[in-house]
C-alpha cells in the first residue's frame, strides 16, 4: 500500500532528507512536481504577507500575492538555461525530471525563506526605515539562496562541473531582482499609486533610487516614501 504523499509531509521530508528526496525524483520514483510547487506556493504567499506588514491594509494583500509571483516568474524564466546548463554539464534527466528538481529547488527556497519569517514580520511591524526593511529581505533572500545552493548539489550529485550550477544561481538571483523592479511596489504603495508602477527600470536603478533617496530625504524614507 502506497503512502498517502501530503503537502506537508513532502516538503518535511524535503527539508530532513533532502538527498533521499532528490535521488527519488532523480529515478523517477513519482514525487509530484505539484505537491512541490503547491508548498512553495504557500510559503511565499505567507512571506509576501508578513513582508506586507510594513504598511499594512491592503498591502499586506498585495505583498502576499506578489511574493509567489516574483519567485515563480524567476523560476519559470530560469527553467530553460537550468535544463540546458546541467545536460550540457553531463546530466541525463528528462525535461519532467528536471522541472521536478526545479520544483524543488523552490519549495526549499520558500521553507527557508518561512524559517525566516518571524524575524520579517517582527522588523515589518516595529520599523519605520523601508530601507532597512529592504536590506533585510534581500539579505534573508542571499541566506536563502545559499542554503537552497545544497539543494542543487545533493540534486546533481554526479555532475562533473559544478560551476555551471554556481552560474545558473547567479542569473536566478539577477532575474529576481529584476522581476522585483519590474512588480514594484512591493513593500510600500503612496495613496495614489497603482498596484504596479508603470515605466521601465533596472534593478540597479531601483536600488540605486532607493538608496539616494535615503539619504537625499532621510525622514520620506522612514515613513516608506520611496523612488521608484
Amino acid at each position: 500500500m502506497s503512502e498517502h504523499i501530503t503537502v506537508l509531509s513532502a516538503l518535511n521530508r524535503l527539508l530532513k532528507q533532502p538527498e533521499a528526496t532528490a535521488g527519488a525524483m532523480a529515478k523517477g520514483v513519482p514525487v509530484s512536481t505539484a505537491v512541490f510547487l503547491a508548498g512553495a506556493l504557500g510559503c511565499f504567499a505567507i512571506y509576501g504577507l508578513a513582508a506586507g506588514f510594513f504598511q499594512g491594509d491592503l498591502q499586506i494583500v498585495i505583498a502576499s500575492l506578489k511574493a509567489p509571483v516574483i519567485v515563480f516568474g524567476t523560476a519559470l524564466l530560469c527553467l530553460p538555461s537550468f535544463y540546458v546548463f546541467t545536460s550540457l554539464a553531463g546530466s541525463e534527466l528528462s525535461p519532467a525530471r528536471t522541472i521536478g528538481m526545479l520544483a524543488g529547488f523552490c519549495a526549499v527556497l520558500g521553507l527557508l525563506m518561512t524559517g525566516m519569517l518571524p524575524v520579517a514580520w517582527l522588523f515589518s511591524v516595529s520599523t519605520r526605515s523601508i530601507l532597512f526593511v529592504f536590506w533585510m529581505h534581500l539579505i534573508m533572500w542571499f541566506a536563502a539562496l545559499v542554503f537552497a545552493r545544497n539543494y542543487l548539489r545533493v540534486a546533481f550529485p554526479s555532475l562533473p562541473e559544478r560551476r555551471v550550477l554556481r552560474l545558473w544561481i547567479l542569473m536566478f538571483v539577477l532575474v529576481s531582482f529584476q522581476m522585483t523592479t519590474h512588480l514594484r511596489p512591493v513593500l510600500w504603495r503612496d495613496p495614489d499609486q497603482g498596484v504596479f508602477s508603470a515605466g521601465k527600470m533596472s534593478f540597479f536603478e531601483h536600488f540605486r533610487a532607493m538608496n539616494a533617496a535615503a539619504f537625499r530625504d532621510p525622514k520620506a524614507m522612514a515613513q516608506g516614501r520611496a523612488a521608484d
